[in-house]
């Protein structure tokens, strides 16, 4: 910085018009800085939203029924490709959560449903398998 422009910020300074303020950080927490994918198996989509609380639970926007949270690393099948959809319901239901960068040693998942059954026998130790299974997930509707 030159003198002159030293000198006359010096000036503004004790005239009070150059005010410095320290710089200070909010003392609250922001919240999550990331969504996580969610998904609705009756209308077989996903929607990225905010995590919740563990006794609180978000809803589909389209048939208002609860939508379940895949994780981060989630990627949604075709709306189309009933298959696929089974086969990642079948991973829920079983307590399969899709958190984690890829880099492990364990199976990777099975690509195809006819896979599924054999691959949840020889993978109860997985370190995707994260959670309890949960039967009562439904698949389809019960518009009755």
């Amino acid at each position: 910085m030159n003198d002159e422009k030293y000198r006359r910020m010096e000036l503004r300074k004790a005239n009070g018009t150059r005010e410095v303020k320290p710089i200070v950080s909010p003392s609250y927490h922001r919240g999550p800085e990331y969504l996580i994918a969610h998904a609705c198996f009756p209308c077989r989509k996903s929607f990225k939203m905010l995590p919740l609380e563990c006794d609180k639970a978000h809803k589909c926007p389209d048939c208002e029924g609860l939508v379940y949270e895949m994780g981060r690393s989630f990627t949604a099948p075709k709306t189309t490709d009933i298959k696929q959809w089974k086969k990642v319901y079948g991973l829920y239901v079983e307590g399969f959560r899709f958190f984690g960068s890829g880099f492990h040693n364990a199976e990777k998942l099975p690509e195809k449903l006819s896979d599924l059954k054999d691959f949840l026998q020889r993978n109860s130790e997985h370190h995707l398998r994260v959670a309890k299974p949960n039967y009562s997930v439904e698949f389809e509707r019960n518009d009755a």
